[in-house]
């Protein structure tokens, strides 16, 4: 009787602690669980935050290459802007204005008369108040 009161006991410590193993084992696949979840959810999240940022780099990239064109464009503008003003600068260098003036007082003024007329008529015509009317007026 006493083998199977002792029998009976160590029946009993055996299921309660087997209740309890399986009862922590529970309760460490549920953390595992949830730890897995939060990983699954950080996944997630760092695809979403790669994709945008491969996504800004791009944007940047476009706008790089953009900027590059534009700056080639005002460089090229630059040089021509450059040329014509060294054009100038030799054509005024070969004409001596002063001589010609001392020289020739009367084919000067006539220049500058001219020149003065045009850019005359030039201001009356940008400073007209009906140049912007739908009818036009008459001059």
């Amino acid at each position: 009787m006493k083998l199977s009161i002792l029998m009976g006991f160590l029946l009993v410590a055996a299921v309660g602690g087997s209740y309890f193993y399986i009862n922590m084992q529970k309760a460490q696949i549920d953390q595992l669980q949830v730890e897995l979840q939060t990983a699954v959810n950080n996944q997630a999240v760092l695809e979403s935050t790669v994709a945008q940022q491969n996504s800004q780099i791009t944007q940047q990239l476009e706008m790089q290459r953009q900027n590059q064109a534009r700056i080639s464009e005002l460089a090229q503008a630059n040089d021509e802007a450059r040329e014509e003003a060294t054009e100038l600068r030799n054509t005024f260098a070969r004409h001596d204005l002063n001589n010609l003036a001392i020289a020739k007082p009367g084919l000067i003024e006539g220049i500058v008369n001219r020149g003065t007329k045009q850019v005359g008529a030039q201001f009356i015509a940008l400073t007209n108040p009906r140049q912007f009317d739908e009818t036009p007026a008459a001059d």
